[in-house]
Parts: C-alpha cells; sequence; structure tokens
C-alpha cells in the first residue's frame, strides 16, 4: 500500500506542477487569433441571436473550432463573462482524462504501476505550451487528440453494446468540428471496424453516417475565408521527413539544437510500434489487444503529422514541423512508444532498463523545457498586456503593420459589453510623471531598420538598453512607452536568457538590458517620449527616462 501511495504521489508531482504553471502564467487576455474565433462569435451571437447557429459553424481559417466557441458561450450564459483562464485550467483537463485511460489501459496489460511511472513526466512538461496557455488552440488542438483516443478505445473492446458504438462515432464527429485532422477519427474508426470484421450494418452506417458529417464539414467550411498562404507539398521526402519530425519533436527541447534527434526520434518511435504489432496481428484477441489501442493512437498521430507535413511546408519549409503547438502530439507519441515496449517486454529485466531510461530522459526533457519556457511566459504576457492596452485606448493592433486591423474594434466591443474578465484598470491609472528630470536612467542605443516588406511598416526602431535588469517577480512587467501630450502607445520589451550554469551559481534568468522594436507607421503625427516602464503585482509603476524623443 505504501508502495502505490509512493508511486502516486511520485506521478502526480508532474500534473500539479503543470497546472500550478498554466494557471500561474495564463493571462486574461486574449491571444490574437482568439479575437476573431472567439470574441467576435460572442458579440455577434450572444445571446441569442438569429445567425448564432451559422456563426457557431463558421471556421477560422481551416479549422471549424466547435468546443471553443461553446465552452466561451457556456461561460458568458452562466457567468456573465469569458474568463480565458478558467478556459485554460478547464482545457488542459483533457490531457489528465488521457493520462487516466493510459493508465487503465496498462493495468489492463497487467503492468506494474512503478513501470508507469515515466508517462505523466513525459506528458505533463511544457514543450506544448504554445498549445496549453492559449485558449483556441487548446480547445480545438488538444481536445481533439482527447476526442480520438476517448473514441477509439470505445471502439477497441470486447464489449460490444451500441451505446459504445454510438458514443465512438458522437465523438469522431465532434472532433472534425473541433480540429480538422479530427475527420481522421472517422477514417481510423471506420478501418478499426473493418480489421475487428464488425457486423456490415455497423460498417455501412459508420461509412454513411461519416459521408454525411464530411459534407456537413464541407458546408461549414464554405462560409469561411480560405487560407491561401500555404500550398500543397509535393515532395515526398520531404512529406516523409516532415512526417517523422512531427512524431519526434519531443527530442528537440534544447531551443533547435536537437533537430537531428527529433528526426530520429521519430523514426524509432515509429519502427517500434511497427515491429512490436507485427508480431502481435495474428493473435485471435489482437483487435481487441492493448498493442492494437497503442498502435492506432499511434496512426492518428501520424495520419496528423503526414496532414501537417503536406499542408504546412510549402512555402515555409520542414521548420514548420518544430513548432510548439504540435509538441503535444509528439508528448503522446513518446508515451505511447514507451508504454507499448515495456508492456512487451515485461516481465523480463529489460522493462526496468527501458523504465531507468525513459524516466532519465523524461526528467531532463522536463527541467529543461520548463527552464526554456518561463522566460517565455513573462515575454508572451508582455506582449498580451502591451495589445490589449493598444487595443483598448488606441484602437489598434499590430503596430508593425501600416493598416489598421479590425481586431482592436472587437476587443473594444467585447469590453465595452462587459463579455470578457480582463481587469484593465491598472493599465488605465498609470501615474505618468510630469517631468523625466527626476527619474531614473536607462541608457539606450536606438538606430532605424529598414524593410522593403511592403506589409510591414518600411521603417522601425531597435532600441537596446543595458539597463536594469528583469527580475522574475509575480506578474512582472517591462515595456516601452511612446508617449505624446495626447496619446501613449506601449511596445513589448524582451530579454536575453543567462545560460543554464550561470542561471545556477547567480539565480538570474535574464541578462541585464532590455530590446525593442518600436513601430510607428500608425501612430499619429507628434513628438513622442520614450520611457522604460517597470509594472509588478502590489506595486506603483516604475519609470525610468532614455532622454529620447520620437518626431513623427
Amino acid at each position: 500500500m505504501l508502495k502505490k501511495l509512493a508511486i502516486l504521489a511520485a506521478g502526480s508531482l508532474p500534473v500539479l506542477f503543470f497546472f500550478w504553471y498554466a494557471y500561474h502564467f495564463s493571462t486574461p487576455f486574449p491571444n490574437e487569433d482568439d479575437i476573431p474565433a472567439i470574441l467576435a462569435f460572442i458579440n455577434r451571437a450572444f445571446p441569442f441571436a438569429p445567425e448564432a447557429g451559422r456563426l457557431l459553424f463558421m471556421p477560422f481559417r481551416e479549422h471549424v473550432i466547435l468546443p471553443a466557441k461553446l465552452i466561451a458561450y457556456l461561460q458568458v450564459a452562466v457567468m456573465g463573462q469569458m474568463d480565458l483562464k478558467m478556459m485554460i485550467f478547464l482545457g488542459n483537463l483533457f490531457w489528465i482524462r488521457i493520462l487516466w485511460i493510459l493508465y487503465r489501459l496498462s493495468q489492463e496489460a497487467k503492468l506494474p504501476a512503478l513501470l508507469f511511472l515515466p508517462v505523466p513526466f513525459i506528458l505533463f512538461q511544457v514543450q506544448f505550451s504554445e498549445t496549453a496557455l492559449w485558449p483556441m488552440a487548446l480547445w480545438s488542438n488538444l481536445i481533439v487528440v482527447w476526442l480520438a483516443v476517448e473514441s477509439f478505445n470505445l471502439l477497441i473492446s470486447e464489449k460490444k453494446e451500441f451505446w459504445r458504438f454510438g458514443l465512438a462515432f458522437f465523438l469522431g464527429l465532434t472532433a472534425t468540428f473541433s480540429n480538422g485532422n479530427g475527420l481522421l477519427v472517422l477514417l481510423i474508426g471506420f478501418g478499426v471496424l473493418l480489421f475487428q470484421k464488425t457486423a456490415p450494418k455497423r460498417l455501412v452506417l459508420w461509412g454513411a453516417a461519416s459521408v454525411l458529417v464530411v459534407l456537413a464539414y464541407q458546408w461549414a467550411k464554405s462560409l469561411g475565408v480560405p487560407d491561401t498562404f500555404y500550398g500543397v507539398q509535393k515532395n515526398p521526402l520531404k512529406w516523409l521527413l516532415g512526417s517523422m519530425i512531427f512524431v519526434g519533436n519531443y527530442g528537440d527541447f534544447i531551443s533547435g539544437s536537437l533537430k537531428k534527434v527529433a528526426l530520429g526520434l521519430g523514426f524509432v518511435l515509429t519502427a517500434a510500434l511497427v515491429v512490436i504489432n507485427w508480431g502481435q496481428w495474428k493473435k485471435p484477441s489482437y483487435g481487441t489487444s492493448f498493442h492494437f489501442r497503442m498502435l492506432v493512437f499511434f496512426l492518428f498521430i501520424l495520419a496528423t503529422a503526414g496532414g501537417v507535413a503536406i499542408l504546412r511546408t510549402e512555402p515555409v519549409g520542414l521548420d514548420a514541423m518544430y513548432l510548439g503547438r504540435y509538441r503535444h502530439y509528439s508528448a503522446l507519441a513518446v508515451a505511447l512508444g514507451y508504454l507499448s515496449s515495456v508492456v512487451y517486454l515485461y516481465p523480463k529485466r529489460q522493462a526496468n532498463w527501458l523504465l531507468a531510461g525513459t524516466m532519465a530522459a523524461s526528467l531532463v526533457v522536463g527541467i529543461f523545457s520548463y527552464y526554456r519556457d518561463w522566460g517565455y511566459r513573462y515575454m508572451d504576457n508582455q506582449r498580451f498586456f502591451t495589445d490589449a492596452y493598444n487595443m483598448q485606448h488606441n484602437n489598434a493592433l499590430y503596430l508593425e503593420m501600416p493598416a489598421p486591423q479590425e481586431f482592436a474594434s472587437i476587443f473594444q466591443e467585447t469590453l465595452t459589453k462587459n463579455l470578457l474578465k480582463a481587469d484593465l484598470t491598472s493599465s488605465e491609472d498609470f501615474k505618468w510623471p510630469r517631468s523625466s528630470d527626476n527619474l531614473p536612467l536607462a541608457p539606450i542605443t536606438i538606430h532605424i531598420d529598414k524593410s522593403a516588406d511592403t506589409t510591414r511598416c518600411v521603417e522601425v526602431y531597435t532600441v537596446k538598453s543595458t539597463t536594469p535588469q528583469f527580475e522574475l517577480t509575480p506578474n512582472a512587467l517591462w515595456f516601452w512607452a511612446l508617449k505624446s501630450d495626447q496619446r501613449t502607445f506601449l511596445y513589448p520589451t524582451t530579454s536575453l536568457k543567462t545560460k543554464p550554469a550561470q542561471f545556477i551559481r547567480q539565480r538570474t534568468y535574464f541578462q541585464p538590458g532590455f530590446v525593442g522594436e518600436l513601430a510607428t507607421c500608425q501612430l499619429p503625427e507628434g513628438e513622442y517620449t520614450l520611457f522604460l516602464v517597470h509594472v509588478a503585482e502590489n506595486k506603483e509603476a516604475e519609470f525610468y527616462a532614455t532622454k529620447q524623443t520620437i518626431r513623427l
């Protein structure tokens, strides 16, 4: 009993820390894509607009993000406001459900709990923080994984009740309208039914209903504007390499320095699943076995990888496959590969070797993922804060673009209707100094960078300071401010991380100084004074003079 409690406590640590981290660093302000995808929907559909049904299915780019819109609508209906931090917390609970399904399946396969221990450490780390802390992505790109796993788990069972069949299809339908790759659930599910030699009536029912879902999905896509930026990748080698990178992206845990490791890991995981199942498939019970489940879960990831490789690598190349928003797929692929291998090896002693090696690797990856991501959270939250301020007070977003965006007016409408829980009073109540004479000085260098890109400002001011230093205090924000007599525009700062050894010795995460890019092509004419501003929890704003003015 004590051993089980110890294993449970150890396995709970990464889960609890992950949720603390996610809630601590999540922001009440929307990501840019949340504005047209979720806020615009709520503005127009709530409470009971005649066009609400059509708006619910209107896609954002190529995805019909039904769950994201529904959870936002339910929040407003029940609580009166959208709470993006709560959306993030609730959405990540689906990752716990996946962990629980894998644990229950491992117990059915008679795997000791100790051998399952690396799985929570593999799944609950922040390589995919871009998804885990982004409401729209979380409620589309992560929830679709849960829907797929839940649906396949219902289909691959010795129990053949019709309700399981029906619920599995409903989950596949929901997956289709949560993210584009959700269609794969219906396709792979049909293949599972074929392999299991399911009754013809059920095969016909699943197939016919799937056709109707595809037609409905095409109708929904016709309501939106197609995304024409990406082309179709026609190089088969890039399909293969891109798919393997997608599957093995967990291995590139040091800021793009281990890209070849990611590629190799993708091949190793795929080969392991194929080899293990090749020796199992002739067994009479294989169609409902643990290994078949792991393979089907993995096939969903592999098919998603193939789709992304075809539709996202032209013209940007294979670098698109390393994005953080896809890494939850890779983490799950690693967990599936480990579980399938350790169940195959147990009770041989090689299973213990695999446990030790995987546990050590998962700890290293987890530590590096948190170290790498910790600073990004501060930088991202500064960007969200300055964007929210500029949208609310200046009706402006994407200051680097020469043309104003409509997103700011959408955000303002949401705030005016009090539909979003996002307290911006602190940004309104800055007590700006009347004079900069008595302010501490932040010495800077500033120069103008020019760009030939006509979609962006031709000239951008690049500003750098050597002091002060970013300290990781609660809710700390540093930003540049261009202030005239009439208006104030905010710009996020960035800081460079120290090396890990320096972080351990000196306990300093960031190097001294800040960098910023000040695009001014949307700003009204006038004279602007540049300040460096620091705000933190329960503290008044601190202002640093730069002795720099910009005339427009």
